[in-house]
């Protein structure tokens, strides 16, 4: 008994901390915005400011910047499994709940009549779709432990049943797949870590190795990402662009914003060495500049409200949530084309011991990429419209945000 709370106690646990750092994309743009990052927030800025886990709180793929890549652009369409596997998750519960309201036993219809296991199959993947869709390293790290965690929930589950349907349960397990048909996971397990013994430490070293694997890969797509940004370097400035342009364009823009006074006297003083090209009205602004977009006249005449975004900043709900969701995934393997502004956000990069980072550096992990100044410049005409420096903060302080 002791054993069965103690794994039920841990299930719980790794769960509601997985959820709180899986679902921060949902947290940050409601109500509770404030008070979850009252709490984790500074869990970020901690790991963030150590040279061991820095790494932990880095993206590795881009979510601010929009890459035409076929690879990358596959794994953003996966970002849907997100949903997909909730819709199974709710579908496979009705046969599993009808099932014990009615006291039929052992349940062994619907998804249950091929997998043992449909439910935690189904929250496997859309935690798949959800660790896409906010791909930070630290949940990289909680969703393969709640694989894991699954995987030793459904086994106490089959010990439960076979003491409380003797017979029958052996019987419903012998003709059907625990997770996937075929049970490959099972066979891999068994051939590469068999020997081990006992099965519990065969069990801890292939947590290791996948967890192993699975950050490895990750940086892997991290490096390979960096180096499908569209980018250029001018006078030893790195240009990024949050969607896919010529480089001649963004060393034209660069050329016009260097025409500013006020721009020469800040290069002059602080020798940024990287900057973000977007659209006056870049819909995630939020994640690299606390000020907000800048919209033309005529949006702010449809859109009133759009004058003072701030004071909606951390009001939203699901509604919100998945039209966010939806520009997103419009954006995807696509280039805009249609500017009303141009926006060169001057960002400062900082190491973690707080010198500045230069040349390779500039994009590595555990530097701050910091907002300094803000150069609008109208799209028909060049001619510069706006030019300030800024706070310095993204829309939640100067928390890690996916600004790559």
């Amino acid at each position: 008994m002791a054993k069965e709370k103690g794994e039920r106690l841990l299930l719980w646990a790794t769960t509601i901390a997985y959820g709180l750092i899986a679902l921060e994309v949902l947290f940050m743009i409601t109500p509770f915005a404030l008070y979850f990052y009252g709490v984790y927030g500074p869990i970020l800025e901690w790991l963030s400011s150590n040279r061991l886990t820095a790494w932990t709180v880095e993206f590795f793929l881009p979510h601010m910047v929009f890459v035409d890549d076929p690879l990358l652009n596959f794994l953003s369409y996966l970002q849907s499994l997100f949903v997909l596997g909730m819709l199974l998750f709710f579908l496979a519960a009705t046969p599993l709940y009808f099932g014990r309201l009615t006291g039929r036993g052992v349940v062994s219809f619907g998804p249950y009549a091929r997998l043992r296991h449909p439910q935690y199959l189904a929250l496997a993947i859309s935690g798949f779709g959800l660790l896409l869709y906010w791909p930070r390293f630290i949940v990289l790290v909680f969703f393969v432990t709640m694989l894991f965690v699954y995987y030793l929930l459904a086994r106490n589950e089959e010990w439960r049943m076979k003491r409380e349907q003797p017979g029958l349960y052996e019987e419903y397990m012998a003709k059907t797949w625990m997770f996937l048909p075929g049970e490959p996971g099972g066979k891999v397990f068994a051939l590469l870590f068999g020997w081990i013994r006992p099965k519990g430490a065969a069990l801890a070293v292939c947590y290791l190795v996948v967890m192993a694997l699975s950050v490895t890969t990750a940086l892997g797509l991290r490096g390979y990402a960096l180096e499908k940004l569209s980018q250029t370097k001018i006078d030893g400035v790195q240009l990024i662009s949050v969607y896919p342009r010529p480089a001649e364009k963004l060393q034209s823009l660069y050329a016009t914003a260097m025409t500013s006074p006020q721009v020469q006297d800040y290069m002059a003083n602080h020798g940024t060495r990287l900057i973000y090209v977007m659209p006056g009205d870049f819909f995630l602004t939020g994640l690299i500049l606390q000020e907000g977009p800048r919209y033309s006249e005529q949006l702010l005449k449809r859109y009133p409200h759009l004058r003072t975004p701030s004071k909606d900043r951390h009001n939203g709900d699901l509604a919100k949530f998945f039209r966010l969701g939806y520009k997103f995934f419009q954006t995807i393997g696509s280039t805009r084309r249609v500017y009303d502004y141009e926006r060169l956000v001057f960002v400062e990069t900082l190491t973690i011991d707080g010198r500045a980072a230069s040349g390779d550096d500039l994009l590595q992990i555990g530097v701050r990429r910091l907002p300094a100044l803000v150069v609008d410049i109208d799209a028909e005409t060049g001619e510069i419209l706006f030019v300030s420096e800024v706070s310095g903060n993204n829309a939640w302080g100067q928390l890690p945000m996916p600004n790559i």
